[in-house]
C-alpha cells in the first residue's frame, strides 16, 4: 500500500492521465491560434481578387508562409486535443474508444502533413 494522499493521487491527472498538460495546451494553442487565424482571413481578403499566380507567388514569400505553417501546425495540436477530450468523455467501449483515438491522431496530423507539404511544394516553386 503507498501512503499518498488523496490530492497527491490525483495531481495533475485527469480522465485520460494527462490532466493539466493537455488542458494547458488546448489553451495556449487557442491563444496562439487567434492573431493566426485573423492574419489568415486578412490574407484571403487580400487575395480574394489574385489569380492563382499571384496567390502562389505570395504564399512562397516567407512572410506569408511562417505564418502559414504556424497556423497548420496549431490548428492540428488543438483539433486533435480538443477531438480527444470529446473521445474521452463520451465513447466508453474500449475498442471504439481506440479506433477513434487512432482516426482522431491520423485525421488531424495527416491533413496537417498533407498541408505542410503543399505548402511546401509552394514555397520551393514545385
Amino acid at each position: 500500500m503507498v501512503a499518498r494522499t488523496p490530492f497527491a493521487r490525483v495531481r495533475g491527472l485527469g480522465a485520460s492521465g494527462t490532466g493539466t498538460r493537455e488542458y494547458w495546451l488546448l489553451k495556449l494553442t487557442s491563444v496562439a491560434l487567434l492573431p493566426l487565424t485573423v492574419f489568415l482571413i486578412g490574407f484571403l481578403i487580400a487575395m480574394k481578387d489574385a489569380d492563382h499566380a499571384q496567390v502562389t507567388d505570395a504564399i512562397a514569400s516567407p512572410f506569408i508562409a511562417v505564418p502559414l505553417f504556424f497556423f497548420i501546425l496549431a490548428n492540428a495540436k488543438h483539433m486533435r486535443l480538443g477531438m480527444q477530450n470529446v473521445i474521452d468523455d463520451y465513447v466508453h467501449d474500449k475498442t471504439m474508444k481506440k479506433l477513434m483515438v487512432g482516426a482522431n491522431i491520423f485525421f488531424s496530423y495527416g491533413g496537417a502533413a498533407a498541408a505542410f507539404y503543399f505548402l511546401l511544394k509552394i514555397g520551393l516553386g514545385g
